[in-house]
């Protein structure tokens, strides 16, 4: 079976081994969602911290930086799986663009069948086959469309939009994340998705609300961020890496996205480095 998932309960005595593991801000080459049930706990993704209070559910896409720290009280369930395992409508869900970190739920109806549905995944994938790992995916898949609503109102317009568009916009998404580095051009993606670049533009507007242009340059500053924060190359490195040359260009910008330097920045995160984490 080369598909990956697992899923994993969240209880007091997970959480302690957790804790007692000297835990350190990490990424995974595969996505990950925590559904918190009861309880509180701490979580940093990409440098920003959250603090959570069941019930809670954390979607993390493949390659973000993140800790996430329960307290001892803490509930749930882990579910790992890499892109293959979902469906293309849930996969999206997981863009850098459109997954929130943090999303808290009601104790509500929908709350209760989310419920159901992770103890189901639960039960099933304690003795997973490969009989059982479609069930699985569809199960999964339901569980994020069960939550896509109030996902998709907190991280995007919420507008009404073409079948289209979404498609459209879940390509440049896929394209932007492999090509961000070398391909700061809207044209280069609009010729990849063989529509212009006004068409691209419209659909990036209806979903989330900003230009193609816009969203090359976040994609950019988040990895800058992430390796400012997580590695040890210098800011020369990282501008070179991400196609900026000029390290004063690149510094102007980073200030611009985030109202710091880059060296300011970095200096300004060590305050949440591992070493002075709770715990």
């Amino acid at each position: 079976m080369d598909t990956l998932f697992a899923v994993w309960p969240l209880n007091e005595r997970s959480n302690l081994h957790w804790r007692m593991g000297e835990p350190a801000p990490h990424r995974h080459p595969f996505h990950q969602m925590f559904f918190i049930t009861e309880g509180t706990g701490t979580h940093w993704v990409d440098g920003e911290e959250t603090r959570i209070r069941g019930p809670w559910v954390m979607l993390l896409a493949k390659g973000k930086t993140h800790l996430y720290l329960p307290d001892v009280e803490a509930e749930g369930w882990l579910f790992d799986f890499d892109e293959a395992f979902l469906d293309g409508d849930a996969a999206w869900m997981f863009s850098h663009f459109v997954a929130l970190s943090n999303l808290p739920l009601p104790k509500d109806g929908l709350f209760q069948q989310a419920c159901d549905l992770a103890r189901l995944m639960w039960d099933i994938g304690k003795i997973r086959t490969d009989e059982s790992l479609p069930a699985l995916r569809h199960l999964m898949s339901a569980f994020i469309h069960l939550l896509e609503p109030r996902m998709r109102g907190a991280a995007t317009r919420n507008q009404p939009h073409r079948a289209s568009d979404l498609q459209l916009f879940q390509g440049f998404l896929r394209h932007l994340d492999v090509s961000f580095a070398a391909e700061k051009d809207v044209d280069f993606y609009a010729h990849q998705l063989r529509c212009t670049p006004r068409r691209l533009g419209a659909a990036c507007r209806v979903i989330l609300g900003k230009t193609p242009q816009h969203l090359i340059s976040e994609r950019c500053m988040l990895e800058a961020k992430r390796l400012l924060a997580h590695s040890d190359m210098s800011v020369q490195q990282i501008a070179a890496g991400l196609g900026c040359e000029d390290q004063s260009n690149f510094t102007k910008a980073f200030r611009k996205a985030t109202g710091e330097t880059p060296s300011a920045y970095r200096k300004r995160l060590g305050l949440i480095q591992p070493a002075s984490l709770p715990g």
